[in-house]
Order: structure tokens, then C-alpha cells, then sequence
């Protein structure tokens, strides 16, 4: 099937796609008004864990304008609330072999009755646009599926993106991307656009790759906020002090290069000795910091990813 993949890593990212997919489902049947994000991230990467297989990084729940990187820290005790734009994105590993997929819920949609339209009811056009986004940003995610075979260039990916999404109404996140996945690696050395772009990046037979577009009513793009939960080791060593050096050794037996969230330490330090600890690391940039993301109008942002991989005559998509 593959020119890079052997057989038994095809079936590796199959089954790392299916478990992943079935803890999405799961959770997005646990986002509802009242429930805590910390309780639906705890209980995602749980369930990755109970079906075999390790998160490759936090579980994000990110909300409305914020779109990307936020995991509840300990004893966050923020709870859905109705008409929530909510982005949950997840990721699970099987001895390295990623999958990472995410969706957009809209909370409460279920529960909602459409009204007939008069005046008094025209206050619910906010929440229509809401469902309207979820819908567009799945739409802009299969086109985009469409189009993967070897030899697209990525920048044409990103036209397709770029153009559904206007088509829609939207605006596409111009600096987010997808990207090709290794295994160990999140980021496999090829980002894929959510916009046209002039670039010599093609995709081959055999690549494992993660689409991610983002669509907003902004502007376009996003912003890094002063919070960060999670982190990634960037290189080794150069980091003095006892319990630093024992945090990054622990940190590096556990997730390797792959990020993980503040509060997943807190099992084997105290709070002040945690944040210690994290500063010390940062400041001898040992650790790389993902700043929470927001629309830089305070937009609301959609996103919906799956990955697949790179076959003769198109792609196999492993997290539906």
C-alpha cells in the first residue's frame, strides 16, 4: 500500500486512529452546560490510557475566540456554558505512532428548538451562526481531504481551505497550519496552509498527515495570550539545579518530545515547587512554552482535523 510504511505501521496508525476517534465521540457526548473542561481533559486522556494507547499530547478545550492550546490546569473550575463554541482537540500514540484529530461542538445545540421566524425570535440568530460555523468548518476539513493524493502541492491544499471557507463566509486562520506527522514527532517537517500559498512542498505516497483548518468571523489570524499549560522538551541538558534536572529527566522518560500539560506534573511536586521548577527550565530554554491562542479581533473560531495517510491514488483517513 505504502512506499514508506510497512504493513504492520499502517495497521499501528489504523488502530492509534480508531481509539482516538472513539475517545473524541465519547467526549463530545460529555460537553454539555454545567460540565468542567478539567473533568471531559481528564477523562479523555483517561480513556486513551484505558484503550491501550498513551496521549501524545494534552487534550485541548478551547473556547469561542480562544483557538488553540488551552488544557485546564489543576483545579480549573470553568464550566460549559450554553452556546459555547468549543474546540476539543486530542491525540493518542501507540510506541510513537500519532493520531491527532479535534472537532468543533456547539454546546446545547441539540437541546435547542428551531423557532419560526419573526422578530421576537431574531436574538437566536448568534446561536444559528454558531451551528452554521460548525457545519462550514467540516465542510472546509472534507474538501480538503479531497484533494490529498501524492504530488499535491500543499499550497493548493490551502487554496481549497482558503476558498471554502470564504465560500461559507469565513474567514480562514492564515497563521495556523496542518502538518505531517513521524513517528515521535507531532510536527513531521511539512506544515500544509489553511490558506494559498506559493511553496515546492508536495505530499508522497506514504505520508502520515494531520488537516487542521481554522475559520473565524475575524480577521484572520491568532494571537499568543500570557497563559501557558503545556510544553514540549526542546533539547537536552543545560539546566543547573538538583530538582530542575530531576523534573526534566522525569518529564523526558515520560513524554519523550512530546508536549505535555503543567498539571500532569503535580503528581510528584507542589505547586510552588512546580512553577519553580517550569521557570527554570524556560529560562535556560530547555522547554518550548504553547501560549494559549485567540482570534486577534476575539472572533469565534471553528476547527475541525483528522489524520490520514498518503495512499497511491489519494488518502486513508484514520480518525474518522
Amino acid at each position: 500500500m505504502s512506499e514508506k510504511l510497512s504493513e504492520e505501521e499502517i495497521e499501528t496508525y489504523r488502530e492509534v486512529g480508531k481509539l482516538t476517534s472513539e475517545v473524541r465521540e465519547e467526549a463530545c457526548e460529555m460537553i454539555e452546560p454545567g460540565e468542567k473542561l478539567l473533568t471531559v481533559a481528564e477523562r479523555v486522556e483517561e480513556a486513551i490510557r484505558e484503550k491501550g494507547a498513551k496521549p501524545a499530547f494534552p487534550c485541548n478545550i478551547s473556547i469561542n475566540e480562544k483557538a488553540a492550546h488551552y488544557s485546564p490546569p489543576e483545579e480549573d473550575e470553568t464550566e460549559f456554558e450554553k452556546d459555547d463554541l468549543v474546540k476539543l482537540d486530542i491525540g493518542a500514540h501507540i510506541d510513537g505512532y500519532i493520531a491527532d484529530t479535534a472537532t468543533t461542538v456547539h454546546v446545547g445545540e441539540e437541546d435547542e428548538v428551531e423557532p419560526e421566524k419573526s422578530e421576537e425570535t431574531e436574538k437566536k440568530e448568534e446561536p444559528d451562526k454558531r451551528r452554521e460555523m460548525v457545519q462550514a468548518i467540516n465542510l472546509v476539513l472534507e474538501r480538503a481531504i479531497d484533494t490529498v493524493e501524492p504530488g499535491i502541492n500543499v499550497g493548493d491544499i490551502g487554496k481549497v481551505i482558503e476558498d471554502t471557507a470564504k465560500e461559507q463566509g469565513y474567514n480562514p486562520v492564515s497563521n495556523l497550519t496542518g502538518h505531517t506527522l513521524k513517528p515521535w514527532s507531532l510536527h513531521g517537517g511539512v506544515s500544509i496552509p489553511n490558506v494559498e500559498k506559493d511553496t515546492d512542498e508536495e505530499l508522497e505516497e506514504g505520508d502520515v498527515v494531520a488537516l487542521e483548518p481554522f475559520i473565524t468571523d475575524g480577521e484572520g489570524e491568532v494571537e499568543e495570550m500570557p497563559e501557558v499549560y503545556i510544553f514540549r522538551v526542546m533539547k537536552e541538558g543545560g539546566v543547573s539545579g538538583r530538582m530542575a534536572q530531576q523534573t526534566l529527566r522525569k518529564i523526558k522518560s515520560n513524554y519523550g518530545n512530546l508536549p505535555f500539560a503543567e498539571r500532569w506534573l503535580t503528581r510528584d511536586l507542589s505547586r510552588i515547587r512546580l512553577q519553580v521548577t517550569l521557570r527554570d527550565l524556560l529560562s535556560s530554554n530547555v522547554l518550548r512554552p504553547y501560549y494559549v491562542l485567540k482570534e486577534v479581533e476575539d472572533g469565534l473560531v471553528a476547527q475541525a482535523e483528522h489524520t490520514m495517510i498518503v495512499t497511491e491514488d489519494g488518502c486513508e483517513v484514520t480518525t474518522r
